[in-house]
């Protein structure tokens, strides 16, 4: 068991609290209450007092008054009578002067007084006169009546008085009494509520803390309580287990700071120090040493585990008086994502650095580069006919063969160099420090040698060639990471394109010049502004000189360039993808002429030129079918022209697209036949029903006899194959009239017409008069 925090008195709940406070403020309302009740009761006390000595003082008067008139009668003698008169006077004006209670202030005693002593003295002058003699008695006894009679008048105010004061303190002595045993009864109530609810709260406080007990113990956290010098005075179960240390910490141990990680110790310290009472929590990452036998343990001396942790001061709380450290076993978590990281920069087959992370470094590297006037070469690699192994030998072969070229690239560099895999078959290599192009070009040759050298896979000897692109970073402020990749990318294609093996990027070869992308700008807009147009080439039998059909070739109209020729955008739209869209304009273009022909009943088949793009798009046959349907054009009347290069880019696929045209009833022709390596039985299997033979083998057949025999070959060849061939680009009668002897089936050419916009072409194709041009040559 953990060491036990020290017992201390949870603060009262805040229920128990307002509890108290009432009975606070009731006890202090009840105390005011018996000090007013006792206070009440006293003034009813003295007004019961003074009311006696009013009674007392009035009965005096009286009493004087009926001496005063034995005395003048004779009834009594007058020494006595004075002598009697002089002692009741004594006591009564003690009596008045002595007079205290409600509702008698000093005025009106003062009054009583005055109208007692002014009473007396009439009396006395009366007796005077009668020891006199009876001269003015009956005027003296005048004043007397009056004087008589105020003096009780006073009396009897006063008397009221007292008595309207003394009975309101009666009654308010009677509120206060019923009030004070009301108030003592509520205050019992709330203290025997405040007990009871005292009670239960502490008996929900002793479940919570043994819930809490509970939780601790089975907790994953790591739970301490550290002074701030970094001693440990409460530790969790899970968190002895994890520290492999009893429970017995004394007043301080120094197990954390053992476990912890060198590097971490002063980041423990500070934030121990840092975190007080009114910070809130301070947060860190620390990395402790786990007793031996947790997971991943293999020396048996404990593991590193990374642990995230938030420090509160508790050290004004009793029973902990210390820092409160809460941590969280984050490792795994941050293998994770540290693996995660790895991934996101580092090929997954060959472990090298992925394009993002040699984007980095070329960063990195051009950022020293210019502080240090160094240079930076970037090679481009990629694998020659990598494809072929793929497909002969499988998947596996391959991969296994990237590993070790990456391996072979490795070792054959400086250490301060790197080799990056950037997808496929396509490798990189970042030269930190070159002199020049031609000393990176040298590099690229040593890698080149080293890929020279046969790769053994699973027993099989394989043979890699490569072709290498260099380019090295250009002495101006702009150039960028992206501008040396895009460089070095151009030279890669022109060193597998002239088979050179290594070639160093020429600004020549670069086609992706500011020219040339404000071009592919201009030509996107084009496609919306109407500036691409068609122009027709008829294309002529050579066996009944009618036209049949006509081939559809674009052209663009710039509003401040002029008239663009196709050698200039087609390849930069093939190049950017921007192809697909070009040819469905051409096609929509071509299909509603091919309507307005039908319409008119001078029907034509269109012949239209499509791209290996075109065959990649697995949307292409569903594309032409739509246009197809939208102008209600017979697919008889669509001729596609596909290039051998297109063809062979992906044989599976442009084979099956082209099934799925002829399907539909379009027609399929092979454009430039004898210009790449199709094979007579790849012929077979395609759905195709004309050749094209390539019109630099037409237009050097008068001079060549070998080119002539090409021609003639694949006129042979597409006969035998039951194909109908078209011979393009004849310039000449005589080239026209040996393609007859050939026995070609058709030719296009200047010879015959140009290419014409359509209105020019109705023109021409209404004034054709078949091919006299070879009846009189």
């Amino acid at each position: 068991m953990p060491l036990p925090l020290r017992s201390a008195r949870p603060p009262r709940p805040e229920p128990v609290r307002r509890y108290t406070r009432a009975a606070l403020i009731a006890l202090l309302i009840l105390l005011a209450l018996v000090a007013g009740v006792f206070a009440l009761k006293r003034g009813v006390e003295r007004g019961s007092r003074a009311e006696r000595e009013l009674a007392i003082i009035e009965g005096a008067v009286h009493a004087q008054d009926a001496i005063e008139w034995r005395a003048h009668s004779g009834q009594l003698a007058r020494s006595v009578a004075l002598g009697w008169l002089n002692g009741s006077r004594e006591e009564t004006v003690r009596r008045i002067a002595g007079l205290e209670g409600p509702g008698l202030n000093q005025r009106r005693i003062d009054e009583l007084y005055t109208g007692y002593q002014n009473y007396a003295r009439v009396v006395d002058r009366r007796l005077a006169t009668v020891i006199e003699g009876a001269n003015g008695t009956s005027a003296v006894r005048a004043q007397i009546n009056p004087a008589l009679d105020a003096t009780l008048k006073r009396l009897e105010d006063a008397s009221e008085s007292v008595k309207t004061a003394t009975d309101r303190a009666r009654r308010l002595s009677d509120a206060a009494t019923i009030a004070a045993f009301v108030l003592a009864g509520l205050m019992i109530g709330l203290l025997a509520g405040g007990w009871r609810l005292s009670r239960v709260l502490a008996e929900v406080d002793a479940r919570n803390i043994e819930r809490f007990r509970l939780i601790a113990e089975e907790s994953t956290a790591l739970i301490m309580v550290l002074r701030r010098d970094g001693l440990a005075t409460f530790l969790t179960p899970t968190a002895e287990r994890v520290l492999d240390t009893g429970p017995d910490l004394g007043t301080g141990s120094d197990v954390v700071l053992q476990r912890l990680h060198p590097a971490d110790r002063h980041l423990l310290l500070t934030s121990l120090t840092a975190v007080g009472p009114d910070s809130g929590a301070v947060r860190a990452e620390l990395r402790l040493r786990a007793g031996p036998g947790q997971s991943g343990d293999e020396d048996g001396e404990g593991v590193w585990r990374t642990l995230e942790v938030s420090f509160r001061d508790h050290s004004a709380v009793p029973g902990l008086e210390g820092i409160l450290l809460t941590a969280h076993d984050v490792t795994q978590q941050r293998e994770l994502q540290s693996e995660i990281e790895r991934r996101s920069l580092h090929d997954d087959l060959t472990g090298l650095p992925n394009r993002a992370l040699l984007t980095d470094r070329i960063q990195q590297a051009m950022r020293d580069g210019a502080r240090h006037g160094i240079q930076v070469g970037l090679l481009l690699i990629d694998l020659d006919r990598f494809k072929e192994i793929n497909d002969t030998l499988g998947h596996h072969y391959g991969d296994e063969l990237l590993i070790q070229v990456g391996q072979s690239l490795q070792r054959a560099l400086r250490g301060v160099d790197s080799v990056a895999r950037l997808g496929g078959d396509e490798f990189a290599v970042l030269l930190p420090q070159v002199s020049d192009l031609n000393g990176a070009c040298a590099v690229a040759w040593k890698l080149h040698d080293a890929l020279e050298e046969p790769f053994v896979v699973e027993g099989v000897e394989l043979d890699v060639e490569a072709s290498i692109g260099v380019a090295v970073s250009e002495p101006v402020a702009d150039d960028t990471a992206a501008g040396l990749l895009q460089r070095a990318d151009v030279a890669m294609y022109v060193a597998k394109g002239r088979s050179l093996g290594v070639a160093g990027y020429d600004p020549r070869d670069d086609v992706n010049t500011r020219q040339r992308l404000a071009l592919l700008g201009d030509l996107r807009r084009a496609l919306s502004n109407d500036e691409l147009y068609l122009v027709y080439q008829p294309k002529v039998s050579l066996t009944d000189g009618q036209v049949h059909s006509a081939e559809a070739l674009l052209r663009w109209r710039h509003p401040e360039r002029g008239l663009v020729p196709p050698d200039a955008f087609i390849p930069l739209a093939e190049n950017t993808g921007l192809i697909g869209a070009i040819t469905k304009h051409v096609l929509n273009l071509a299909l509603a002429q091919a309507r307005v022909w039908t319409d008119a009943g001078q029907p034509l088949k269109i012949a239209v030129n499509t791209s290996a793009r075109n065959l990649h798009d697995e949307d292409f046959d569903r594309v032409v079918r739509g246009l197809l349907t939208e102008h209600g054009v017979d697919a008889g009347q669509l001729l596609l022209e596909v290039t051998e290069s297109a063809l062979m880019a992906d044989p599976v696929r442009a084979r099956q697209l082209l099934q799925s045209l002829a399907a539909q009833g379009v027609s399929i022709s092979i454009d430039d036949f004898g210009a790449g390596y199709t094979s007579i039985k790849q012929l077979r299997s395609l759905p195709i029903s004309e050749l094209k033979v390539d019109r630099s083998f037409v237009q050097a057949m008068e001079q060549d006899a070998g080119e002539e025999l090409i021609v003639r070959s694949v006129i042979e060849l597409g006969r035998n194959l039951g194909l109908t061939t078209v011979a393009e680009g004849v310039e000449t009668t005589e080239a026209l009239v040996k393609l007859v002897s050939f026995g070609c089936d058709t030719a296009q050419g200047y010879v015959l017409a140009k290419p014409m916009p359509v209105a020019e072409f109705d023109r021409w194709r209404a004034d054709w008069r078949g091919l006299e041009l070879i009846s009189t040559s």
